[in-house]
């Protein structure tokens, strides 16, 4: 072979190399770019629709909750698991919640809206929130859809921002959840004011003619914060180094029906005051809540429930937790008694001073009989797994539960 071809081949050769090293870093700067557009995107947690995110945008969030519950209780009723036994257990795995959630803009940032589907634990989906804004500047804002009404704060506190698991049985007992209508929102430096007009508390996905709805129900709630910003009420936890942050609340809430078709012929009165403080990786909160029916075919009542709870960590991402909360019935009510719950456990976050990976381990004794209470059992309580509470004819229940949580 003569030189010149040898020398061909050696160029040819090379160029093939060449060309290869060049295509393969042109790929790996694509995968970098591409994987750099995907950590950001993913760091955003936004999926735009349009070009301009501030005009038309949807983003995307959820959470998901594992739960491994054990319950003991003692129960010798023939209706019980293990008629005849001295203690009966109950144990395994829940998908307590598990959501899916858009928001964002509508033509321009002063616009917006939020969705949530939630899957239960039964796997049926539900719509959850259902809801436009219209910000109109200098703090003030307009609700209108389906949303919590601005009753108790232990229920307005999301899901994934509880110090618990799982809210309290006060909580559960006396719950406004959510309701059909509008809302007015005032934020300034030191003071909230949200005043709702709706078809009452507990009417979620109802349509008009429900029995469940009430012929008007207003709703009105005020804070008050002497310390720290407004974005620390959104959970109750308070990491290490945080600032201190103190707020009182007051809520009311007011419905009647009979009067137009299918609604229940009763009035209800609903009152709640609160209190919350939070400081470098300790947090405290307490609340009273005061409850008075008068149905039109039956007797009035005036309940009450109270409830205390805090957290202090002892490592960064190690938090221990405790809580105590008692509903008080009426005196006049058949067969119903007070009904006491004492809570303790931990948390630990995965990911420090956030809650988006948090483990939970909590420990529930509920001290009085649940299912001789006329109380509490009206009231829907007993049986709710997701508070842990089973039925029982004697006292001293006991509910372990451990709690995996994502959100993204």
């Amino acid at each position: 072979m003569s030189l010149t071809k040898r020398l061909c081949l050696f160029a040819g050769a090379a160029l093939s190399l060449s060309t290869a090293a060049l295509a393969q870093t042109a790929t790996n700067d694509v995968s970098l770019a591409t994987e750099r557009e995907l950590l950001s995107d993913a760091a955003t947690r936004t999926n735009s629709l349009a070009a301009a995110p501030s005009d038309f945008s949807v983003i995307v969030h959820g959470y998901t909750q594992l739960r491994y519950d054990l319950n003991r209780r003692q129960d010798t009723s023939p209706s019980g698991n293990l008629p005849g036994k001295d203690a009966q257990w109950a144990t395994g795995f829940q998908a307590a919640r598990t959501a899916l959630n858009f928001s964002g803009n509508i033509a321009n940032e002063n616009w917006g809206y939020f969705v949530q589907f939630e899957f239960g634990p039964d796997g049926n989906v539900m719509l959850d929130d259902a809801y436009g804004t219209w910000r109109m500047g200098n703090g003030w804002r307009w609700t209108f859809g389906q949303f919590k009404l601005p009753l108790l704060r232990e229920e307005l506190v999301g899901d994934t921002y509880q110090l618990f698991a799982e809210r309290s049985v006060t909580n559960s007992f006396f719950t406004q959840d959510r309701s059909q209508g509008i809302q007015l929102d005032v934020e300034k430096d030191a003071f909230q004011f949200f005043g709702a007009f709706s078809d009452g508390i507990r009417t979620r996905n109802t349509d008009y003619l429900s029995s469940a709805e009430a012929d008007f129900a207003f709703t009105g709630r005020v804070n008050w914060k002497w310390a720290g910003d407004w974005k620390q009420a959104k959970d109750f936890t308070s990491f290490r180094n945080s600032e201190y942050f103190g707020m009182v609340g007051g809520a009311a809430h007011y419905q009647q029906g009979g009067d137009t078709i299918g609604t229940a012929d009763l009035k209800l009165l609903e009152a709640t005051l609160d209190v919350s403080a939070e400081g470098n990786g300790w947090n405290v909160y307490a609340a009273g809540i005061y409850n008075h029916n008068d149905p039109a075919n039956g007797s009035d009542s005036d309940n009450f429930g109270f409830i205390v709870q805090g957290g202090f960590f002892v490592a960064p991402q190690w938090e221990l937790i405790a809580s105590y909360d008692i509903l008080i019935p009426d005196s006049d009510i058949p067969n119903s008694n007070n009904f006491s719950t004492i809570r303790g456990g931990f948390n630990y976050y995965f990911v420090p001073e956030s809650h988006a990976a948090k483990f939970t381990l909590d420990v529930t004794y509920f001290i009085d009989e649940s299912s001789t209470n006329g109380f509490i059992g009206g009231g829907g309580v007993v049986g709710n797994t997701l508070t842990g509470l089973l039925p029982s004819d004697h006292k001293g229940e006991w509910n372990i539960r451990a709690q995996m949580q994502l959100a993204f």
